[in-house]
């Protein structure tokens, strides 16, 4: 797998829904091989376009045991109350942005065993859902912020980069 970075034009897409039936892929695997591919790259989060995949599927979580793959993901409810909060992107290295989402959300998805799940999230886990969800439906976290915004944290992202190499 390789990390697809901005600007790619697979970022901005809206990925094909999985065929429950006929997935084209199997869950098990994919799962295994998102997760792994997403902890050696440090993330919290990993959507199918971000390994150049057109799927709506991704992968959350801080380890293998506790990981999470959503197959046509969708929210269902959430609430009033939201939060802010820094938000990083691995296709977005070192940029790091406010960006205001609900508190608490009620999703649905399908798991690995292709298996319907309907769970209420909250907090850090919600915040991660919906930034992958977003993912999924073509949107990026520069779309959550102000051109203004956005350009500091290129600006600060350069810094750091440039730091680092």
């Amino acid at each position: 797998m390789k990390l697809v970075k901005y600007p790619d034009e697979i970022l901005s897409r809206k990925l094909k829904e999985v065929d429950l039936d006929n997935p084209g892929f199997d869950p098990v695997e994919l799962k295994k091989e998102l997760v792994e591919f997403m902890l050696e790259s440090k993330g919290m989060g990993l959507s199918a376009s971000q390994v150049g995949m057109d799927a709506k599927v991704f992968v959350m979580g801080d380890s293998v045991n506790n990981s999470t793959l959503c197959i046509n993901p969708s929210v269902l409810q959430h609430t009033a109350e939201t939060t802010v909060d820094p938000e990083g992107c691995l296709s977005f290295p070192n940029v790091f942005v406010d960006v205001t989402r609900p508190k608490e959300i009620l999703a649905e998805y399908w798991d690995e065993n292709l298996e319907k799940q309907t769970v209420k999230i909250t907090g850090y886990s919600a915040k991660c859902y919906l930034h992958e969800l977003d993912h999924v439906l073509g949107i990026t976290m520069k779309d959550r912020v102000s051109n203004v915004k956005w350009n500091q944290a290129k600006k600060k992202a350069k810094k750091i980069n440039k730091a680092l190499s």
